[in-house]
């Protein structure tokens, strides 16, 4: 008799993960709350065994979903359901950190077994079980707690493929905070752990090195009920330069992946190898999460004027711990890596706290910050406070960070995050403005930022974004160390760390202009060594948008020589040669004569020149261009070419042609 095809033998409809993003694991809807489902939020029966953070407990529900599902009765879906929820189970006890480090301190199969044996008697109707029987759910929920172990702490080499082969790990980060990447994928370098000590307050935090060709750091061979080693204390390569990676507000290390590649590339091409270190700072990313009232300020410790007559001073207590924890989290390093690092980089936030460690005293450290490079910098606008309109958004901030937290508080979280709109839609919620609008990849990044948040998300690290939001918009690197007393210095003038600010056109946004204020900031940072960077066509994100040519650009200044400019060779009142010393007030040292196309060509490998002052400030030298100028028999007038002009100039008669010429005293 022939046979025909008349659909599937069986007919259970799969649970297909969503593969939007590649090696992203989405959650299978059965065990994500329904009236949340949009937020990722776990059911109360998989949160309530987080909540816990006890191995023992957790592992026996997982064993007992395995024993239905090998045991009972029911249909082959109803046992599939069991076995996907067994997995659920085990997988909380350890993709959070407390219930991790619990049960890497070591956990008992036969207390397991006991728990698992209550739970079953526990039920409405008992089922008839063995000892045999529930050993061998103890044994699946065993199998599939380590497996996710090594998947997630594993060496680099062996997580990737054990990791595709899980699919789906369950995590509440609202429960108990996750301390490796979960269902994103994790860095292909070595994770490490270290304490840091800010304040009396200590915190664990993750971070990674990115060396170039370095490779894993280790291979381990996986024994039976092992648990994967810590990594090995961490170094660089021998003839490695340092460079530590401050990433964005609320983001957290890997953010640095978006640019470790073109500046390793970047780097070889110039002879230069960078290992690449990227932290998570204090409530975000991966670090051990704590509450911020208790362990840094009270909410009133932020402090700031409201309306035009308030004399209320600026505070900003946990924008003060976060860089304090920088500098502690470099102190806690070997001197090995340290001793090496050549400069502190970060975009937004980073930006931020990159120019605030560019006038911190390290005096008394083993380590110095030879370069900062700060990209869209957050605080560079002028404080928000003292208007009626502009302490608005500040005091959003404060009274959102002040909210006990609610059945209600992650919706509504995100929500504020990524959706809501102000002022009938002239305001776009905050992602809006991370990329510029024609950038192809926004959407993905967008979505990518949002699905991280979903995974580490709980109270502190709500209440501590929107503590953080609000202190940065208060805070001015444009404002008076005491905010408006004109009796002490504006905060840019202590800049000294020589410096790369660049910003994108596009993030120019209403309230904030970035943009234009670091332009405006730039103007006058007369005291600060470096040069700025203004791209065209290009949104906030700078590092995600332009990584090849940003990472060449800071190659490019990392690597500079500088010189000054300190004599002029004319000929027919033109300049003809510049006169250049690396160190001007050194009279032994040979003015060097470089002509304008050689001061040219320098300045595009990234080389600086600066002409000084009488009061012994420095003014740095850019390339500008001439305007058309009319001559005889040509009214549209003749572009003259190019020329140097120091930066503090507006005109073309610039204080370069007023030096003196060489050979004079």
């Amino acid at each position: 008799m022939e046979l025909h095809y008349k659909g599937p033998r069986i007919d259970v409809p799969p649970d297909p993960w969503d593969e939007a993003f590649a090696d992203h694991f989405h959650p299978i809807d059965a065990f994500l709350e329904a009236d949340a489902s949009f937020t990722y939020r776990l059911i109360p029966a998989l949160r309530q065994a987080a909540q816990t953070m006890d191995p023992v407990q957790i592992l026996g529900r997982a064993a007992e979903a395995f024993f239905f599902a090998a045991n009972s009765t029911e249909s082959m879906l109803d046992k599939r359901a069991a076995t996907m929820r067994g997995n659920a189970y085990a997988d909380l006890a350890v993709s959070g950190r407390m219930a991790y480090d619990a049960f890497k301190a070591g956990v008992d199969p036969a207390q397991i077994l006991a728990t698992t044996r209550d739970f079953l008697d526990m039920q409405e109707s008992p089922p008839a079980h063995t000892d045999a029987q529930i050993s061998a759910a103890v044994e699946q929920a065993l199998d599939r707690a380590y497996d996710v172990a090594w998947a997630l702490r594993g060496p680099p080499s062996q997580q990737a493929d054990l990791r595709r082969r899980l699919g789906w790990i369950a995590v509440s980060g609202e429960d108990d905070k996750p301390h490796r990447p979960v269902n994103l994928p994790p860095p292909p370098y070595e994770q490490y752990e270290v304490g840091v000590t800010t304040n009396g307050t200590t915190l664990v935090t993750r971070f990674f090195i990115a060396s170039v060709g370095a490779g894993p750091a280790r291979t381990e061979a996986r024994l039976p009920r092992t648990l994967p080693s810590d990594p090995p204390p961490p170094g660089i390569p021998a003839d490695d330069e340092a460079i530590l990676f401050l990433h964005g507000h609320s983001s957290g290390a890997d953010e640095a992946l978006a640019l470790i590649p073109s500046l390793h590339e970047a780097g070889l091409a110039r002879g230069k190898s960078y290992s690449i270190l990227s932290l998570d700072l204090p409530n975000n990313g991966y670090s051990q999460t704590f509450e911020q009232f208790t362990a840094v300020a009270p909410l009133d410790a932020t402090t700031y004027p409201k309306d035009p007559v308030d004399n209320t001073p600026i505070a900003t207590p946990v924008l003060d711990f976060i860089e304090d924890f920088i500098a502690d989290f470099l102190d806690a390093l070997p001197t090995s890596i340290t001793g090496r690092l050549v400069a502190v980089i970060g975009g937004s936030l980073g930006g931020n706290l990159a120019l605030r460690l560019g006038r911190r005293d390290v005096s008394t450290k083993t380590w110095t910050i030879p370069a900062i490079v700060a990209w869209s910098p957050a605080s560079v606008w002028p404080p928000k406070v003292q208007h009626v309109v502009d302490y608005l958004a500040p005091n959003t901030c404060f009274n959102l960070c002040g909210e006990a937290e609610t059945a209600q508080s992650r919706d509504t979280f995100f929500f504020q995050s990524y959706e809501e709109t102000h002022l009938l839609g002239a305001i776009k919620p905050q992602p809006e403005y991370w990329y510029r609008d024609n950038y192809v990849m926004k959407a993905f990044h967008v979505a990518q930022s949002r699905f991280g948040r979903f995974e580490i998300y709980n109270e502190n690290f709500r209440r501590w974004h929107w503590r953080v939001a609000g202190e940065q918009l208060i805070y001015s690197h444009v404002d008076n160390v005491v905010h408006e007393d004109a009796t002490t210095p504006l905060r840019y003038e202590a800049n000294t760390v020589r410096m790369l600010l660049a910003v994108g056109a596009y993030d120019d946004y209403f309230g904030t202009r970035i943009y234009s204020s670091s332009i405006d900031m730039s103007n006058k940072m007369v005291n600060t060594p470096g040069r700025r960077l203004l791209m065209n066509t290009t949104g906030h994100s700078i590092h995600f948008e332009r990584p090849r040519y940003f990472a060449n650009e800071i190659v490019k200044f990392l690597n500079a020589q500088t010189r000054a400019i300190v004599c002029l060779v004319k000929e027919d009142d033109a300049i003809k040669s510049y006169g250049t010393k690396v160190d001007p007030t050194d009279a032994a040292e040979p003015v060097a004569q470089m002509t304008l196309d050689a001061c040219v060509q320098a300045i595009e490998q990234g080389h600086e020149f600066y002409v000084s002052a009488d009061d012994g400030t420095k003014a740095y030298v850019t390339v500008a261009h001439r305007e058309r100028v009319p001559i005889l028999g040509d009214p549209g007038g003749s572009n003259r070419g190019y020329h140097l002009k120091s930066v503090s100039d507006a005109t073309t008669a610039n204080n370069i042609e007023t030096l003196k010429s060489c050979g004079q005293p």
